[in-house]
């Protein structure tokens, strides 16, 4: 994963959006911590779906979803 200070970032916005449609993960810093994370689409859509699937039963514990 590439790691990038979020002034280099800012400068660059428009390039590391396109590296990170392509399939790159880009780490954004401030004072050497993370602050944000560029992912591809398919990474969000994945993350999204294992959300929906951690939410599900918890929805029908509580007699929810209907």
């Amino acid at each position: 994963m590439r790691r990038l200070q979020a002034a280099a970032a800012r400068k660059n916005f428009s390039a590391l959006v396109t590296k990170s449609a392509a399939g790159e993960r880009i780490k954004v810093t401030r004072y050497n911590k993370t602050a944000a994370v560029l992912i591809p689409k398919r990474d969000l859509e994945r993350l999204q779906d294992c959300e929906k699937q951690m939410a599900a039963p918890h929805k029908r514990a509580r007699g929810g979803g209907r």
